[in-house]
């Protein structure tokens, strides 16, 4: 709770009150303001103090009265007992016999005993206010009243008038209960301020409308958003029917029944909102009832936020400037695929392994409108059937045994706003062609095992590495999907159609791997390109990045004829003849004839320095080595049969090298 200090108000006509608590507030750690007016003239000073903050006033029996008739802050009374009237009566009697003892709207009880106690003659009449006290006094001393006790505003209107006033005076122990009292009820009051003030952030933290009425049905509470989406201010609303805003309110049949009403839609002002109205009930009696609504409208806002959260992460990396080209037909694909990407159509791509169907598709991806969505791409030869259809379309809770606890949403649902790529579709069952037949045509996907059909917006983007049409024929694929897919195609050209691209690719190859790797990039020389030009490639542009990773990371920063030629006859082992009739086809079984390096000759005389340059040489080889393979070890995380795949050795071989130079 908050520890600052109370702010007290004093208002009192009596001198003698306002002094002793001036005095009190000097040594006080609260801040206490007081003021001498009574009755009437108290009210506006009340009010101000009430916009100044203060949180609890003190004062006296008429003055209080008015003062809570008046302001929303709580004042408190201080009590004036029958020994504090006794007193004062028992000092008036020396002035004389007749007393005139006013009374603010109410008489005293017990002053028949008083009048004979102290052998007087009390005169007690009612006022209302400052007014009508001032006339009740003339008229008490037109009737004989020689003394008035009372308040200190009735011992002022009593002297103005020529008579003698005595006030009632309060104890100190009665003022410092008083105090006390008010500084309990100034403190419970924050709390419950700050706990009110704590329900309304929450009410109006949350993005749906809450209305609370009472069992006749006027409104009780009303957070902001319920305000603002009914177009309506506090005042206005507070207090009033309910049907008046919401006119179609299934509210009522919801406190009548007593059972709670779920998302029903309601129309207010051609706007369409969700309604949930719940009933309140106490001892089997509906005492109100809360209803909370949402527009339809930021509901779909809301939902496309969190998929987009959801799939965060899920971004395409490439774009098409990515793609290394000089070729004529590849700048025809890049052309094409520049067009496609305006669009929404679905689109097949086609292409032999390794030319880079999925780095075309993330450009298309990254060129197109759905750019800020997610990208989502999942190889359909990867996974087993019933896991493929999991991974594409999500499952329920308890769909099947080991499925994941509350469900779980598929891809199409992870790409909504987006694309998706189903790359290797060929390699689906008719199972799986079957609903991805349906999601495409209707962009409606149901979980495995759920009973609701979700919809989605999605581009979709197929690549496969057959020909899909002569599956389709043969009865492999099923026809109608392929003409669902077969919308937009690109066929993508494969390396050895487009061997000028072949020189500009190794060369991006050895920047990236260099930099890659931290070694300087190695030059090859012209005969190399021609020999790489002459290879088919089968496994086309991957191939040929595998070959080149291999090739700098054991060049070590410095082109090696004898490297290059020792991988590149591995490599011409696997050449598949992809058209006999082509001479372009073949490949060449032979790796270049490339210039030896000079080796300037040796003297006899000078054998024994040869030895030691030999030796030297060993040496230096041995540490180029250690330095490549701890490289490599670095490269594939440690993993050694990924390392031996980075140097293209066996397993065996690279245990015994890293044996052998202490690794």
């Amino acid at each position: 709770m908050n520890k600052k200090s109370f702010r007290i108000g004093v208002i009192t006509s009596s001198i003698s009150l306002a002094q002793y608590i001036t005095d009190m507030s000097s040594s006080s750690e609260h801040m206490i303001q007081v003021s001498s007016k009574g009755l009437d003239d108290a009210i506006p000073v009340g009010r101000k103090m009430e916009s100044d903050g203060i949180e609890v006033i003190i004062s006296r029996k008429g003055t209080a009265r008015l003062l809570r008739e008046n302001l929303q802050i709580p004042v408190i009374s201080v009590p004036l007992s029958a020994l504090d009237i006794l007193s004062c009566l028992s000092k008036a009697v020396r002035y004389g016999k007749k007393i005139l003892l006013p009374s603010f709207r109410t008489r005293a009880d017990g002053i028949k005993i008083i009048e004979k106690f102290l052998s007087i003659e009390l005169m007690q009449e009612i006022y209302e206010d400052r007014s009508s006290l001032k006339e009740l006094i003339y008229f008490a001393k037109r009737n004989g009243c020689q003394v008035v006790a009372g308040g200190g505003l009735g011992v002022r209107f009593a002297q103005e008038c020529g008579m003698k006033g005595i006030e009632i005076e309060t104890s100190e122990e009665v003022i410092r209960t008083s105090m006390e009292s008010a500084l309990s009820v100034a403190r419970a009051r924050r709390r419950d301020r700050e706990t009110a003030e704590l329900y309304r952030c929450v009410l109006d933290s949350v993005s749906e409308g809450i209305i609370a009425v009472n069992q006749e049905g006027h409104i009780t509470t009303a957070n902001k958003q319920a305000r603002e989406l009914l177009k309506i201010k506090t005042e206005d609303i507070d207090g009033k029917p309910i049907h008046r805003f919401i006119p179609e309110a299934s509210l009522f049949q919801a406190l009548n029944q007593q059972t709670p009403v779920y998302d029903k839609l309601e129309r207010i002002n051609k706007k369409l909102f969700i309604f949930n109205h719940i009933p309140v009930i106490m001892e089997k009696e509906t005492v109100g009832g809360v209803t909370t609504f949402s527009d339809t409208t930021k509901i779909m806002q809301t939902e496309n936020k969190v998929r987009r959260n959801a799939t965060r992460g899920l971004k395409a990396k490439y774009l098409l400037k990515d793609l290394k080209y000089c070729s004529e037909k590849m700048q025809r694909v890049i052309r094409t695929a520049t067009r496609y990407a305006a669009t929404d159509s679905t689109l097949l791509i086609c292409g032999e392994t390794g030319t880079g169907k999925e780095l075309l598709t993330q450009g298309i991806h990254n060129l197109s409108k759905r750019r800020q969505g997610p990208f989502v791409s999942i190889n359909c030869a990867a996974l087993p059937e019933q896991l493929l259809e999991s991974e594409l379309f999500g499952h329920e809770d308890g769909a099947f045994t080991g499925s994941k606890k509350g469900g779980r949403p598929g891809q199409f649902e992870m790409a909504h706003g987006g694309t998706i790529l189903l790359d290797e579709i060929s390699a689906t069952t008719e199972i799986v062609q079957t609903r991805l037949l349906r999601i495409i045509q209707e962009r409606e996907v149901m979980r495995i095992g759920g009973t609701r059909l979700i919809p989605i917006d999605v581009r979709v983007i197929a690549n496969t590495n057959k020909d899909l049409a002569k599956e389709a024929q043969t009865g492999r694929f099923r026809e109608d999907l392929f003409f669902r897919l077969n919308v937009l195609q690109i066929t993508i050209i494969p390396l050895r159609e487009r061997k000028e691209d072949i020189p500009l690719l190794a060369q991006e190859f050895i920047r990236i791997k260099s930099i890659g790797y931290h070694l300087t990039p190695i030059i090859i020389p012209e005969t190399v390109n021609k020999a790489l030009m002459k290879y088919t490639w089968p496994g086309n542009v991957r191939q040929m990045k595998h070959f080149i990773e291999r090739l700098v990371l054991l060049c070590n920063g410095r082109f090696s004829d004898r490297i290059f030629q020792e991988i590149y006859s591995e490599l011409i082992q696997y050449s598949p003849i992809r058209d006999s009739d082509s001479p372009e086809g073949q490949v060449e079984q032979e790796p270049p004839t490339l210039a030896p390096p000079f080796v300037e000759p040796i003297e006899k005389e000078e054998e024994t320095t040869a030895l030691l340059l030999k030796d030297r040489m060993r040496r230096i080889n041995l540490e180029n080595e250690t330095k490549i393979i701890r490289s490599a070890l670095e490269k594939a995380q440690y993993n050694r049969g990924k390392t031996a795949q980075l140097l293209g050795i066996s397993r065996a071989t690279l245990w015994k090298k890293m044996k052998a130079l202490g690794l």
